[in-house]
Order: structure tokens, then sequence, then C-alpha cells
């Protein structure tokens, strides 16, 4: 079993290296479909711990991460779109993530979260963090910008969540996987807004992928001890 998962793992890494690589050199096409490959590994991973382990949160969580990869690919997809429409493509791969986010979270308060620390290490965090990164960044438009403020916040309250359920129920291998991975996510979250509608910094864009990837196989894993 444990073989199995190091496969798939090491498969999906070696995808998104190529898919970083295609993105840095332009090859667009190439990196839409590089980026959808790697993404389905992600998938089958958490699909292999599901069948492995099967319970209810598991079921959420490898839906969440199917919701992912659609998200992945609608976000290189717009790319190669129209301009008119790219903006539409990047708001739709945003709304995949955002329901990804949202099943992650009901999950979690199925194991235990406490709605009230959520609540406070949401609160905490938002302030904090998103207020910053707003002002040194430019949106295409003010809906966006606004979609963007509560797409940050369920992200965030996914975190909150995952902590919350660590500091709540102790450091078990789900506990201690999933809130590396919801940081993971979430700080590539952020990079990818500052990169997409700030600075192009092109370091940037390889610590944002490599961060989202390896959080999404964490989470992947966890359904193994769901």
């Amino acid at each position: 079993m444990t073989a199995v998962i190091a496969i798939i793992c090491l498969f999906g890494i070696a995808a998104d290296i190529l898919f970083i690589k295609s993105e840095y050199n332009e090859d667009m096409k190439k990196a839409v479909w590089l980026k959808g490959i790697a993404s389905a590994f992600f998938v089958i991973l958490g699909a292999y711990c599901l069948v492995t382990n099967p319970s209810s949160d598991g079921k959420l969580i490898v839906i969440g991460l199917a919701l992912g990869m659609i998200g992945d690919v609608l976000l290189n997809l717009r790319y190669l779109v129209s301009k008119s429409l790219s903006n539409k493509v990047f708001a739709l791969g945003i709304l995949a993530f955002l329901s990804g986010h949202i099943l992650y979270i009901v999950a979690l308060f199925g194991r235990g979260a406490n709605p009230l620390t959520v609540l406070i290490l949401a609160a905490v965090i938002s302030v904090l963090g998103i207020p910053p990164l707003m002002k040194r960044i430019t949106a295409p438009s003010k809906g966006l910008k606004i979609f963007g403020y509560v797409y940050l916040v369920i992200v965030i309250a996914m975190f909150s969540a995952a902590a919350s359920l660590l500091i709540r129920n102790g450091a078990s291998p789900f506990n201690i996987v999933f809130a590396i991975g919801a940081l993971l996510f979430m700080v590539s979250d952020f990079i990818m807004i500052y990169y997409s509608f700030g600075k192009k910094i092109p370091p940037l864009r390889a610590i944002n992928l490599s961060t989202y990837y390896i959080g999404q196989l964490l989470i992947a894993c966890c359904v193994l001890f769901a």
C-alpha cells in the first residue's frame, strides 16, 4: 500500500515539474495538458486511499480534490482563450476551488473542528493577511476583487478548520497532515493572487505551483486516515 502511494506521488510530482517547465517556456497548450495530468494524480491518490479506507469524510475530500483538478485546468485554460473570456474562465476556476474548499471544511467540521476557534482564527488571519495583499494588486474589475476577498476568506477558513481540529483533537496523522496541506494551500493561493494581479516575479510562480501541489497530495493522503 505504501509503495503504491509513493509511486502515485512520484508520478504526480514528475508531471507537475514538467508542467512548471512548460509554463516557464510559455508552451501554454502543453501546460494545460500537463497540469490536468498532474492534478489527476492527486485525485487518483485520494480515490486509492478512499478504496483502502472508505469513509464519508473521505468521499467529501475526494470530491474536493476532483474540483481542484477542474480548477487547475480552467486556471491555465484562461491563457488560451480571448482576453474577453480570460477573466470569466479564471473566475470559473476559482469557483471550482471554492467549492472544493467548502467540501474540505464540511469534512473537517464533521471530524470535530470547533466553530468558535475557526471563526477567531479565520478573522485574525483574514484581517492580518488580506488587506496588505489587496493593496499590492490591481484586479481587472471590482467584481473580481470582491470575489478574491471571498475566496481568500474561505481558503483561510479551511486552514483554520484544520488548525482547530489539530488543537482540539490532538496530533493524529489525519490532523497533522491535513493542517500542513491546508497551510501550504493557503500560502499558495496568496502567492497565486499576487502573481496573477501584482508583480510577476518568476520564482513566485514555481513556489506557488509547488506548495499548491504538495498541499493537495497531503490532503489526498489524509483520506487514508479519515
